[in-house]
C-alpha cells in the first residue's frame, strides 16, 4: 500500500510533529484542523470564528489531498467546553448540507487558547 505524507503552501504549519494529512489505500486521514487563520498564525476569540476557520482549513487540506468535503466519511470533533455544542452542531450541519459524514465529538482541553477542532477521514477524489 502506498502512503504519501501531504504537503503544500496553502496549509498553515502544523503547531506540532504531525502531518496535515496523508494519503494511503485510497483514503485521505486529516488531522484535527484548528481555527488558525493561516495567513496570520492568529487565533480569533470567538468559538464560531474558530469554527469557521477550522472548517476552511479542513477544506483547503482536503483539496491540497485530492478530496473534498462530500467524500468525508468520518470525523473527529474536539470542542473546549460542551456548551458550544449547539452551535458547533449548527455549523457542521452548514459544512456537511447532505450526507453528512459519522462524527464523534468530545469535549477536552486544547492547546493555545483553541476552542474547537476537526479531523477527519474522507475518500480520494476519482
Amino acid at each position: 500500500m502506498d502512503r504519501h505524507v501531504v504537503t503544500g503552501e496553502a496549509l498553515p504549519p502544523p503547531i506540532g510533529p504531525y502531518s496535515h494529512a496523508v494519503r494511503a489505500g485510497g483514503f485521505v486521514f486529516v488531522s484535527g484542523q484548528p481555527g488558525v487563520d493561516p495567513a496570520t498564525g492568529t487565533v480569533p476569540d470567538s468559538f464560531a470564528a474558530q469554527a469557521r476557520q477550522a472548517f476552511a482549513n479542513l477544506a483547503t487540506v482536503l483539496r491540497v489531498a485530492g478530496s473534498r468535503p462530500d467524500l468525508v466519511v468520518s470525523t473527529t470533533v474536539l470542542v473546549a467546553d460542551q456548551a458550544d455544542f449547539p452551535e458547533m452542531n449548527a455549523l457542521f450541519g452548514e459544512f456537511f448540507p447532505t450526507g453528512p459524514p459519522t462524527r464523534m465529538t468530545m469535549q477536552v482541553p486544547l492547546p493555545r487558547g483553541l476552542l474547537f477542532s476537526i479531523g477527519c477521514t474522507a475518500v480520494e477524489a476519482g
